[in-house]
C-alpha cells in the first residue's frame, strides 16, 4: 500500500493505512500519530474513499460522495439519502477486533477504553456511526474469544459482537427482548417499562454510549435474539448465542466502576442485572464482588426506607412520582433477593438483614404499569407499614400484591431454612412438635397455601403467565419452593448431603425418616414435572440462572431414593422407576436446552447423563449393592477413630456451601485466596486427604488447567471461571454441606463403583472433561 502513488504521505505512512488503521509495510517507522490541530492531507481532500453509496447511488449505479446524513448526489436532486444499516465490512471489524489476541488476556480485561470525540471516522455507519467516533487504535481493546467472534462475524449477527451499541432500531429490538425475557424473572421487575421505552425515543437516543443500563439491557437481550435467530433462521453453536452482547456487558462494568463515587439508581439497576449476566457467562467471582457493591449502593442510596411517608402520593409537593417510588422499592427487594442467594444462609456472607428494610413490598404487575398507587403488606404476613394512615382496610392489602411479592417472602423463608441446616449441632431434634424443623415446615405449606389461584401452578396459569410473558417467572416460583422443600428434608438423607452434625434417628423414629425420604423424593419429582411442562413452551422459560442447580439436584435426589432408599428388586420400586425415568430424562432435556443461556448446563448435564447411566436404573439393573447397604456409616477402608465430622478450629464458609453457590465458585477463580484448614472426612481415607483438600494448588493439576485455560475462555465468555474448575466440582456430592476434602478430583486413589454419593474415587474415566464421581473403596 505504502508504493501507491494516490495514497502517499509525508507522514511516514501511506493514507490508506491510515485511514484503515494498519501498519504501513511501505515505510521502515511507525505510523506518526496525528496531532488534532494539524491538518491530514486526506482531510484536505474534497473526495473521499468510502466503504459504501447510498442506496440510491447503489441503485442507479452512481459513484456516491458518502456523505452524512446526506450524500451530494441526493442534495443535487433533492432526494431522500438513505444509508444501508451496516455500512462498514465486516473485514473492518474484523481488524478492529484483534482476533489473534490472547483469548485469556481479551477477557481478563475489566474496562474498556472510552472512544475520544476528536477521532472521527470518515463515511462510517451503522455500529459506529451512532456515535461517529473511533477507539483509539493503539489502545488495546477487550474482546471474547476469536473462536467465538468467528462464529458471530461469519453470520448477519455480526453486529452482536461490536463493542459499540447498533443503530437505535436494534437497540429498541434488544429493548423488546429484554422486557420479554428477562424482567419478568425473579426480582428484575424494577424498571418501569413505558417510562424507559419513552426515555429510549427521547433522551437517551442522545446518548447511548455512557448509558450503563441500556447496555447491560442490550447485552441480556443479545442473548435471547440470538436464540431467536438460531431456532428460526439459522442453527448457531451455544456458545455464540451465550456470548453474544458481551462486549456491551464488558462496557457495562466499565461505567459502573468508573462512576463508583456517584452512586444512581440506576448505575445500581445495572449492577444487579450485570451481576445475573456474569452468573449466566460463569464469572463467580465478578458475581460475588458485585453483589457486595450493589449492597453498599443500597445503603449509600438508602432506599431500605420509604422515600416519606406519603406511600400514595397525595401531596404534590414535586418530590418523587408514584413509579419512582415503586421502582426503588422492587430494586431494593432484588438487592434483598441476590444477597440472600449469595449468602446461603451464612452468616458471614449475608450482608443485609430483613428487619433494616422498613419498605412495602411491591405492587402486583398491573398496577406498577399503569401507576396506580397502593398499599401492601411488609415481609411479615399480616403486617403492613406503621407510618400507614389510619383509615385504611388491611383486607385490601392482599390483592395488590403480584408475583414478585411471593417470591420475596418465599426467599426470607429459604434463608431461615438455610442457616437452620447451617446450625443442626445446636437444633432440637426434627421430630420435636416444637422444634425449628417443625416451625420452617409449617411456614413454607403456609406460604404455599396464601398463593391465589392465578399464582397456582395449574395448565389455565400456565398459559395465561405465558401470553403475560410471566410463565418464567411462575416456574421459578413454585422451583423455588419444591427446592427449599428438598433443602428442609435432606434431614433424612445426610448420605446424599454429607451433613455436619447430621441427626441420629432412632429405631422409633424411623416412620418419620421414611416421611423425611419420601416428602424428599416427592419435592425433586413435583421439580422435574414443573419443568417438563415448562419445556414445552420452549428454552426462553427456562432461562433463569438459578434453574440449572436446582435440576441437577433434582437429579440426584431420585437416583439416590431409588437406588438407595428403595430395594430394587420389589415390584413396587421397578414400577416408580418406570414412572421416574422420563422425569430424569426431562431433567436432562432441561438442562440441555438451558446450555445456550447459562453457561453451567452443559458441565451439569453431562454429570446427570453420567450419572444416570452409570446408576443402571434405565437398563433395570440397578447397582445397590456396590455401596455399604447403611450408606450412613463410614468406609470400612477407614479408621472410624481418626474421622471428624466436627468443625475445625479455623470455620470457613467453603466447609458448609454447595460447590455451585456462587462463593464457592468465585474461590476457585482466586489464586491468592486463603485455603481452609483441611479437615477428616468419612468419604476418603485420612492418607489422602491432604491431597484432596489441596487439589487446585497442587502442580499437577494446574498444568491441566493450564493447557485448557484457551477453552475455558471461550465457554465461560467473561474467562474468570474455567469449566475445568467447575467440573472439579461436580464429584463427591453436589450437596450444601460439605467438608473441605470433598471438593477434590483426581487424586489418583484406585475405586470401582458409579453413585455420587459414596466414598472413594475412581482410577479412570470414559470422556477426560466429564465430572468425576466417588466411588466406594474395595
Amino acid at each position: 500500500m505504502g508504493n501507491s502513488k494516490a495514497s502517499r504521505s509525508r507522514f511516514g505512512e501511506c493514507d490508506n493505512c491510515a485511514r484503515l488503521r494498519l501498519v504501513c509495510s511501505g515505510y521502515t517507522t511507525s505510523p506518526k500519530p496525528h496531532t488534532s490541530g494539524e491538518a491530514r492531507p486526506s482531510d484536505r481532500s474534497k473526495r473521499k474513499r468510502t466503504y459504501r453509496s447510498c442506496t440510491a447511488c447503489r441503485a442507479s449505479k452512481t459513484k456516491c460522495s458518502g456523505e452524512r446524513p446526506t450524500c451530494q448526489r441526493c442534495q443535487d436532486k433533492e432526494a431522500r439519502c438513505v444509508y444501508a444499516e451496516s455500512s462498514q465490512p465486516s473485514w473492518v471489524r474484523r481488524i478492529n477486533i484483534h482476533p489473534t489476541a490472547d483469548p485469556e488476556s481479551c477477557l481478563s480485561e475489566t474496562s474498556m477504553p472510552i472512544p475520544s470525540p476528536g477521532n472521527k471516522a470518515s463515511g462510517q455507519d451503522g455500529v459506529l456511526g451512532l456515535f461517529d467516533t473511533l477507539p483509539p487504535p493503539q489502545q488495546h481493546q477487550p474482546c471474547p474469544p476469536a473462536e467465538i467472534l468467528v462464529d458471530l462475524l461469519s453470520s448477519p449477527l455480526d453486529w452482536l459482537a461490536t463493542p459499540h451499541l447498533p443503530s437505535p432500531s436494534r437497540v429498541r429490538t434488544l429493548v423488546d427482548e429484554y422486557f420479554n425475557n428477562i424482567h419478568p424473572l425473579r426480582a428484575f421487575t424494577f424498571i418501569h417499562k413505558p417510562t424507559f421505552l419513552q426515555r429510549l425515543d427521547g433522551e437517551l437516543s442522545k446518548d447511548y454510549q455512557r448509558h450503563a443500563l441500556l447496555h447491560i439491557i442490550c447485552a441480556l437481550g443479545a442473548q435471547f435474539f440470538a436464540l431467536n435467530y438460531s431456532e428460526t433462521i439459522e442453527a448457531l453453536p451455544q456458545r455464540a448465542i451465550l456470548i453474544a452482547g458481551a462486549q456491551w456487558a464488558k462496557t457495562t462494568q466499565r461505567l459502573i466502576l468508573e462512576a463508583l463515587d456517584t452512586v444512581t439508581i440506576e448505575n445500581l439497576m445495572a449492577a444487579v442485572l450485570l451481576h445475573d449476566y456474569a452468573v449466566r457467562l460463569g464469572n463467580f467471582a465478578n458475581a460475588f464482588m458485585l453483589s457486595g457493591i450493589t449492597t453498599r449502593m443500597t445503603q449509600a442510596l438508602q432506599i431500605n426506607l420509604e422515600f416519606n411517608t406519603d406511600i400514595l402520593c397525595h401531596d404534590d409537593d414535586g418530590g418523587l412520582s408514584v413509579t419512582e417510588k415503586e421502582s426503588r422499592r422492587r430494586l431494593m427487594w432484588s438487592c434483598y433477593v441476590m444477597d440472600a442467594l449469595v449468602g446461603s444462609g451464612v452468616d458471614q456472607l449475608t450482608l443485609m438483614d430483613e428487619r433494616d428494610i422498613k419498605i412495602q413490598l411491591p405492587c402486583n404487575e398491573r398496577n406498577f404499569a399503569q401507576q396506580l398507587p397502593c398499599l401492601t403488606e411488609t415481609l411479615s404476613p399480616g403486617s403492613w407499614l406503621k407510618i400507614l394512615p389510619g383509615h385504611f382496610e388491611p383486607d385490601a392489602l392482599l390483592p395488590n400484591m403480584g408475583i414478585m411479592a411471593y417470591f420475596i417472602r418465599h426467599i426470607s423463608i429459604r434463608k431461615r431454612v438455610l442457616r437452620y441446616i447451617k446450625h443442626l449441632g445446636d437444633a432440637i431434634v426434627p421430630w420435636d412438635p416444637e422444634s425449628e424443623f417443625s416451625v420452617l415446615d409449617s411456614d413454607c405449606r403456609a406460604w404455599y397455601a396464601s398463593l391465589p389461584p392465578s399464582l397456582q401452578f395449574t395448565p389455565a396459569a400456565v398459559y395465561i403467565r405465558k401470553d403475560t410473558s410471566q410463565l418464567g417467572a411462575l416456574c421459578l416460583l413454585h422451583c423455588a419452593y419444591y427446592q427449599t422443600i428438598c433443602d428442609l428434608y435432606r434431614l433424612g438423607a445426610p448420605a446424599l448431603y454429607k451433613l455436619r452434625a447430621a441427626f441420629d434417628f432412632p429405631p422409633e423414629q424411623h416412620d418419620f425418616l421414611r416421611h423425611l425420604q419420601q416428602v424428599l423424593f416427592d419435592a425433586a419429582r413435583a421439580l422435574a414435572s414443573i419443568i417438563g411442562q415448562t419445556a414445552r413452551h420452549g428454552p426462553r422459560m427456562l432461562s433463569d440462572s438459578w434453574l440449572p442447580t436446582i435440576l441437577y439436584d433434582s437429579c440426584r435426589i431420585m437416583i439416590y431414593h431409588l437406588t438407595q432408599v428403595l430395594d430394587p428388586e420389589l415390584e413396587s420400586t421397578k414400577s416408580l422407576i418406570i414412572t421416574t425415568i422420563p422425569l430424569l430424562q426431562g431433567n436432562i432435556n432441561g438442562l440441555r436446552l438451558m446450555g445456550s443461556l447459562n453457561s453451567i448446563a452443559n458441565s451439569l448435564c453431562a454429570a446427570a447423563e453420567t450419572m444416570l447411566d452409570r446408576s443402571g436404573i434405565e437398563s433395570e439393573i440397578v447397582r445397590q449393592n456396590i455401596i455399604p447397604d447403611d450408606p450412613y456409616q463410614p468406609n470400612k477402608a477407614e479408621d472410624p477413630s481418626e474421622l471428624s465430622l466436627e468443625p475445625p478450629v479455623q470455620s470457613a464458609p467453603d466447609y458448609v456451601l454447595n460447590p455451585l453457590t456462587i462463593f464457592r465458585m468465585a474461590r476457585k477463580s482466586i489464586p491468592e485466596r486463603h485455603a481452609p484448614e483441611t479437615a477428616r472426612t468419612s468419604s476418603a481415607p485420612s492418607s489422602t486427604l491432604y491431597d484432596q483438600s489441596g487439589d487446585f494448588d497442587n502442580p499437577s493439576c494446574g498444568s491441566s488447567n493450564k493447557s485448557r485455560s484457551g477453552e475455558t475462555a471461550i465457554e465461560s465468555g467473561l474467562g474468570h471461571a474455567s469449566l475445568e474448575e467447575l467440573q472439579n466440582l461436580f464429584m463427591s456430592d453436589l450437596g450444601w454441606a460439605w467438608q473441605p476434602a470433598d471438593t477434590a478430583v483426581g487424586s489418583g486413589t484406585e475405586g470401582a463403583g458409579l453413585l455420587p454419593w459414596a466414598g472413594g474415587y475412581p482410577s479412570a474415566q470414559t470422556e477426560s472433561w466429564l465430572p468425576v464421581f466417588p466411588f466406594p473403596q474395595n
